[in-house]
């Protein structure tokens, strides 16, 4: 029997605290794009009603004040402090979208029945099935790999500086930079010739990180990049880092396996794309101990760096933004009340 295809329009909401450059935003953001290219309408609810202004955004912007007047087939809240809002929606199917391990009041919200309840990892899903005992919808993914792509000249030559790259927020311990600064400092204090990047946005009116930062060693530091450069940051690295605890879906690993840079890398929100040996080194321990012996592996390797390369671009082509719309459509549609 033909199948016959769904061209049912959805209208989707989201909630979010604000639209500043973080990536838990970017999320919406680019879904939002992307169902809006379908002929879905998708708006984000704020506080101040604005969207963002570090990135196009197709969709809608509307207050969060007036959430209760539009119905939508589905509204989506990933912030445990808006719930309240989720509440007043007014749609057929309201989705708390788990994006991060041991949020303020996960239990209570994951078992309330109330809400269906979407990860963005893997690991999430596995998480709330061993926790819960439920099957969480599946929002895993994305990256865009249009912005985020191998830029000409990548990688490394066999001998020059390698520059290891990372996230460089280290006010929130769970990013764990300070284990790949220090496991850089042990590398640099060996005679390998090695240079430290890092990269953060913040917002307005927080301190700049870079004030009073000092590794030791060679280091470069970025700060609120705009989008059209990322890729180069990316591909001006030989090695990105990361050593995340309680991750759902890295977004920065994620994005550097777009950009074709081997990956050292804890499984916190990686195991969808890094497999180890193959696309990426995956450490079992985020300590700096962990990840010296991988990193001077990269460095003495280039033909497995040039491997890893590779296969991290292609692994992570089946998590584009596209690719995850594609999935959530169908389970939205699925829920959708016909007529």
């Amino acid at each position: 029997m033909m199948e016959i295809e769904d061209h049912r329009k959805l209208r989707i909401g989201a909630i979010l605290p604000h639209v500043l450059l973080f990536g838990g935003v970017r999320r919406y953001v680019e879904l939002g794009n992307e169902f809006t290219a379908r002929g879905h309408s998708f708006a984000i609810y704020t506080p101040e009603g604005c969207g963002p202004d570090w990135f196009e955004f197709r969709g809608e912007s509307r207050r969060l004040s007036s959430i209760g007047e539009p119905h939508h087939d589905v509204m989506m809240c990933g912030s445990p402090e808006l719930l309240e809002h989720l509440e007043r929606a007014r749609a057929g199917m309201k989705v708390f979208y788990l994006q991060l391990e041991g949020i303020t009041g996960e239990r209570e919200i994951v078992g309330s029945g109330r809400y269906r309840i979407m990860t963005n990892s893997t690991g999430l899903a596995r998480r709330v099935r061993k926790l819960y005992g439920i099957e969480a919808l599946d929002g895993r993914g994305g990256v865009n790999t249009g912005l985020f792509r191998p830029v000409p000249g990548g990688g490394r030559a066999r001998s020059g500086t390698f520059r290891i790259l990372c996230y460089g927020r280290m006010s929130r311990p769970r990013k764990g930079t300070r284990f790949v600064i220090d496991a850089a400092r042990w590398m640099s204090k060996r005679g390998y010739d090695v240079e430290l990047q890092l990269f953060d946005a913040v917002r307005p009116g927080e301190p700049d990180p870079r004030m009073g930062f000092d590794p030791g060693i060679p280091y470069r530091y970025y700060l609120n990049l705009p989008q059209s450069s990322m890729a180069s940051m990316y591909g001006g690295a030989d090695v990105f880092v990361s050593a995340e605890h309680r991750a759902g879906w890295s977004n920065t690993a994620a994005e550097a396996a777009a950009c074709g840079l081997p990956i050292i890398c804890t499984r916190s929100g990686t195991e969808d794309f890094a497999v180890d040996g193959v696309s990426a080194i995956v450490v079992s321990g985020r300590y700096s101990n962990f990840l010296r012996k991988p990193m001077v592996k990269i460095y003495e390797d280039p033909d497995l760096a040039g491997r890893l390369r590779a296969e991290a671009r292609n692994r992570i082509m089946e998590f584009t933004w596209e690719r995850v719309v594609d999935r959530m459509e169908r389970i939205f549609r699925e829920n959708k009340p016909a007529g």
